[in-house]
């Protein structure tokens, strides 16, 4: 049986909205188990309601939730009766414990995750991104925790993104590294001795990628530090916001109803396949159990994916694989 902690607090949204997709998870998987960690006359009304195992659940009270106000380097100090950090606790100490998932505040839960997981050996631990391109999925490692990094530290992030790709079923997870040019003298000093690095890594290396063909690369894991990897994530945010804006108010525009559907078809197709609600979360790398940051504004649908996503992280023991490639 593997256990997937969940924090349902601190989201935007409040957990009896929630946990509906936790059990969703747990009903389609006979070898999922849950610990739902919330305030426990909140949840239970709508437990009550749903059809499950009651072996597959397991209930955590908690007084406490970290908000987006409150110090993330405090927080899991002053406040030890919350959902996030009881959780995690819960994730550290129970052996059948595979992962941890929240849509709580992002600084509590990376600082709490470093310091009540710890890190895996001396590694700086890195958020990744399953972003879809047109060629399929591949991840965007670091994409925001790290702004300043050793070349050292980039080879590692893209070790983890391999690790992680690997737990995801990929045998061979090719790499890239993002930089302003495909030229491996392009870049500043750091990601031109990142690539030389990366050659001799052992790593399935295919050289670098501008930020233009990111969406159309074909490699698994484009390794960066973290500013240049947010940077990139928050492009294609906007772009792809845009792009619906435009598209919607072509539709308006449009002269006749059949080309107005088809416009407002295409943008809801597309706004389906992007939502954040079906990709799940970023994850945490770099910590001894899997931990999946979701969207603040998740919804029982985010949990969902999220808990799925960590059950087939833990079940292919990525973090096993993850510390043979950087050992």
């Amino acid at each position: 049986m593997i256990k997937i902690v969940v924090d349902l607090m601190g989201a935007d949204k409040p957990a009896n909205e929630l946990v509906s997709g936790a059990i969703d998870a747990i009903n389609e998987n006979s070898d999922l188990m849950v610990t739902l960690c919330a305030k426990k006359d909140i949840i239970m009304p709508v437990l009550e309601t749903l059809s499950y195992n009651k072996d597959q659940v397991e209930i955590i009270d908690c007084s406490e939730e970290i908000t987006n106000d409150d110090i993330p380097t405090k927080a899991f100090r002053k406040k030890p009766d919350s959902s996030l950090v009881k959780g995690l606790n819960i994730c550290k100490n129970d052996p059948f414990a595979g992962g941890f998932v929240s849509c709580g505040s992002t600084g509590a839960v990376l600082v709490s995750s470093m310091f009540i997981l710890g890190r895996i050996g001396e590694v700086r631990p890195c958020l990744s991104c399953l972003l879809l391109g047109q060629n399929g999925e591949f991840l965007i490692s670091d994409c925001g925790a790290n702004v300043d990094c050793k070349p050292e530290q980039i080879v590692e992030f893209a070790k983890m993104g391999v690790a992680y790709m690997k737990a995801k079923g990929i045998e061979n997870p090719s790499v890239r590294l993002l930089s302003n040019g495909a030229e491996e003298k392009k870049g500043p000093d750091a990601i031109k001795e990142a690539h030389q690095l990366l050659k001799n890594s052992g790593l399935n290396f295919l050289g670098n990628v501008e930020g233009k063909d990111v969406l159309q690369s074909t490699c698994d894991v484009i390794c960066s530090d973290g500013f240049a990897g947010n940077t990139v994530i928050k492009t294609i945010e906007g772009t792809a916001k845009a792009l619906f804006m435009d598209m919607i108010k072509a539709s308006k525009e449009a002269k006749d109803d059949k080309e107005a559907k088809v416009l407002m078809n295409t943008v809801k197709n597309l706004m389906a396949k992007y939502d954040y609600n079906t990709l799940g979360g970023a994850n945490l790398l770099g910590v001894k159990k899997p931990v999946i940051k979701g969207h603040g504004a998740g919804e029982a649908k985010t949990f969902y994916n999220m808990i799925k996503e960590a059950y087939v992280l833990a079940k292919n023991d990525m973090i096993g694989i993850m510390e043979n490639l950087l050992s």
